[in-house]
C-alpha cells in the first residue's frame, strides 16, 4: 500500500496517525496538492489528499481511508448504533477542518476580493463546533476512537491555521481533553512543520 499525502493536510494527518497507531506498513509519498503533481492527480481525479493506493485500487476521502484502514485490525469503529455516534463525531472534526480551510483560503485572496459574509459564516461554524465539543468533552473519551481522531486533528488544524481564535482560552475542558493526544508519538510525528 502507498499513501499519497501532504505533510500539512489535517485530513492526511488523521490517516497517518491511524497508520502509526495501528502499526500498518504503508509507503508514504509526500506531495503538494497545489503544485499539480501528476502523482496525486493520477491517483485522485479531484487532486485532493490523502489518497491510498491498494494494489490496482485507489481509495480517497479521508473518512473512507480511515474506515478501510481501521478494518484491517482491531477496529476503533464499533459495531451497531455506537458506530453512528463515532462517524458523526468524525464528521464534526472534518467539518471544523473544512470551515477553517475555507476561511483561510478566503483570506489569502486579495482583500478587495474577500467575501466577508462567507468568511464569517465559516468562522461562526468553527466557533459553534468548538462550543459544542466543549459541552460534550467529558463524553468524548481518550485516545484513540474513530470520532476523536478527526476531532483532535481538527483542533490541531485550528491551532495551525487559526491560532488567533485562541480556542484553548475559551474551551478549557476541550483543551484538557486534547492534552493526552498531544503527548503521543503519533501526534508528535505528524505535527506539521511550517
Amino acid at each position: 500500500m502507498k499513501l499519497i499525502y501532504s505533510p500539512t493536510s489535517p485530513y492526511a494527518r488523521k490517516v497517518r496517525i491511524l497508520i502509526l497507531e495501528k502499526g500498518i506498513d504503508i509507503e508514504g509519498v509526500a506531495t503538494v496538492p497545489f503544485e499539480d503533481e501528476s502523482v496525486l492527480h493520477d491517483a485522485n481525479p479531484l487532486g485532493k489528499v490523502p489518497a491510498l493506493v491498494v494494489g490496482e485500487t485507489v481509495i480517497y476521502d479521508s473518512p473512507v481511508i480511515c474506515e478501510y484502514l481501521d478494518s484491517l485490525s482491531k477496529p476503533w469503529l464499533p459495531n451497531g448504533q455506537a458506530a453512528w455516534r463515532q462517524k458523526t463525531l468524525h464528521a464534526l472534526g472534518d467539518g471544523i477542518i473544512d470551515a477553517v480551510l475555507t476561511f483561510r483560503m478566503e483570506r489569502i485572496r486579495p482583500q478587495e476580493q474577500w467575501w466577508d459574509f462567507w468568511a464569517m459564516r465559516q468562522e461562526n461554524a468553527t466557533v459553534r463546533a468548538l462550543q459544542h465539543l466543549e459541552s460534550v468533552a467529558d463524553e468524548l473519551g481518550g485516545p484513540w476512537k474513530f470520532g476523536n481522531l478527526a476531532i483532535a486533528c481538527g483542533l490541531g488544524y485550528v491551532d495551525l491555521r487559526a491560532s488567533d481564535m485562541q480556542w484553548r482560552d475559551h474551551m478549557p475542558k476541550l483543551a484538557k481533553w486534547l492534552e493526552p493526544f498531544e503527548k503521543l508519538e503519533s501526534w508528535k510525528a505528524t505535527t506539521p512543520q511550517t
